[in-house]
């Protein structure tokens, strides 16, 4: 019975469209925001989110790779911001107020563990069944992690930074010694910002700075290490709204700056990212980034050549929805989440075109009233701000070139067939037919 009801609620939910080898699995119809997402193995995998909006929301898991996603039962009590899992039945939620949330028997109850923090918790990584780390929201305490190594039933708190005006937003580690941490800190007493990598050799006890920016307001949204030597860091330079990766092939010794190329969306217009929110790899050579354009649309990049170059791969047709996460769990099968929608990717290391405006459907844009005595308007999807109108004679013969939308006239012309062609950037969009009585 109980599996039926969540079956029923899942139906609730729509999946709709797919562009070349990217399908939308799930759409919650603004039901909730999601914005982390994390996969054991190709069957199960879990997505929560908040934390981009300063929120908690409750969570979504699947059994079968997202044929069906599922909404968690008693979900107004399992809100967070994060989830992670290291086996089919030990899990765990960043929750609010120092809480992390923990089941054993693969979500069907969860116990609240109240740690010594008193802020959200926001990010969680663990490197096997004993060893995990937890990221702070506000810091108002003199730490910002936190550490445990008996399965999270005990925590214990690390301090990265001396000040309590600080904090890590993103964390990796290589195993349960190695790690590395992306933040910054406001240094009160002389007015200065810093933007730091910093990393740990001893579990966390203790960190170094490994990459320090002053004054730059650079946010470090993710991090990601191929092997003990190469890694990425990636997020935004928030001062002159474009994006930041970072490159070290020597452990974080040393840091080189990357740039993405100029990104398309689905309307053909040229767009550069301003921010990265994610990366993952699923070996050496073969990985994927999400971003956002300067006016929030979400976009994923692939490289085929362990990061020294990438390329467009998806634009998310819903303009202004970034796409936050994105999880790998081997070659073939990528999933991503942002806002309403869980995406999904079974032929992963495919370059594709990117959208095109001819993707726009012909009923999106009408003509009314068609047929006209001389006065009609012309009805455009709300994601086209402008567009260029030339309207034609049977012969070809243009009579009308505009960019007015509303009340064009025609009442002088004669009776008879016209074509009316929309331009977005020298691109035709449609042609369609109206008639003159």
């Amino acid at each position: 019975m109980k599996r039926l009801k969540l079956l029923l609620l899942f139906l609730l939910f729509t999946t709709t469209y797919t562009q070349a080898q990217w399908e939308v699995q799930l759409d919650n119809n603004n039901f909730t925001h999601l914005d982390r997402i994390f996969f054991l193995d190709e069957n199960y995998g879990w997505t929560i989110g908040g934390a981009t909006i300063g929120d908690v929301s409750p969570y979504f898991y699947t059994t079968n790779g997202g044929e069906q996603w599922y909404l968690c039962d008693d979900w107004m009590n399992r809100m967070g911001t994060d989830i992670c899992f290291v086996n089919q039945d030990t899990g765990f939620i960043a929750a609010s107020e120092g809480i992390i949330r923990k089941t054993t028997n693969g979500g069907q109850t969860w116990t609240n563990i109240q740690t010594l923090a008193t802020q959200h918790v926001q990010r969680l990584f663990f490197v096997d069944d004993n060893n995990g780390w937890a990221t702070l929201d506000n810091q108002t305490d003199d730490f910002q992690l936190l550490h445990t190594t008996n399965g999270g039933n005990n925590w214990e708190t690390q301090q990265v930074f001396t000040l309590n005006t600080s904090g890590l937003h993103s964390l990796y580690f290589l195993n349960d010694s190695i790690g590395y941490g992306g933040g910054g800190y406001f240094d009160v007493e002389n007015d200065d910002s810093y933007s730091n990598i910093v990393k740990t050799t001893n579990k966390g006890d203790t960190w170094e700075n490994i990459y320090l920016s002053q004054n730059s307001f650079y946010s470090i949204d993710d991090i990601f290490f191929i092997n003990n030597l190469i890694g990425f860091a990636v997020g935004c330079k928030n001062s002159i709204n474009t994006h930041l990766i970072l490159y070290t092939e020597d452990g974080g010794e040393d840091w080189d700056e990357h740039y993405l190329p100029d990104l398309e969306n689905w309307y053909g217009q040229t767009r550069t990212a301003s921010i990265i929110y994610s990366i993952e790899f699923a070996n050496d050579t073969l990985g994927w980034l999400t971003c956002a354009d300067e006016y929030g649309s979400g976009y994923v990049l692939l490289t085929t050549n362990g990061g020294e170059t990438w390329q467009q791969q998806y634009v998310n047709r819903n303009l202004n929805v970034p796409i936050y996460d994105i999880c790998a769990v081997d070659e073939n099968n990528v999933w991503a989440v942002g806002g309403d929608y869980i995406y999904h990717n079974n032929n992963a290391d495919t370059i594709i075109i990117p959208a095109k405006v001819e993707n726009i459907k012909r009923d999106s844009i009408r003509i009314s009233p068609n047929p006209t005595t001389g006065i009609f308007t012309i009805n455009l999807p709300n994601e086209i701000s402008t567009a260029q109108i030339n309207i034609s004679d049977i012969t070809g013969k243009e009579i009308i070139s505009t960019n007015q939308y509303s009340k064009i006239d025609i009442t002088k012309q004669p009776q008879g067939i016209y074509f009316i062609t929309l331009k977005l950037n020298n691109q035709i969009i449609q042609t369609q037919k109206i008639i003159k009585l």
